[in-house]
């Protein structure tokens, strides 16, 4: 029993750091757009997007421990 509930909290953990690489992924992007007649605009909106789509599939991806 107590096994599952750390690795329960491990999965929250897991969960809680792709959301925090999304919502900075989002921030940055939103820098980006407002930046977009340039292009360092353009580099830091890409940037963002990458991390906004390494974030969300980060949440689908099984543990380590569970493989």
């Amino acid at each position: 029993m107590i096994y599952s509930s750390f690795a329960r909290r491990e999965v929250y953990s897991l969960m809680t750091v792709s959301w925090i690489v999304t919502g900075l992924g989002i921030i940055v992007s939103l820098l980006g757009y407002y930046l977009t007649p340039s292009a360092w605009g353009y580099g830091i909106l890409g940037f963002g997007l990458a991390h906004v789509v390494l974030g969300i599939l980060d949440m689908f991806r099984a543990p380590a421990r569970s493989r």
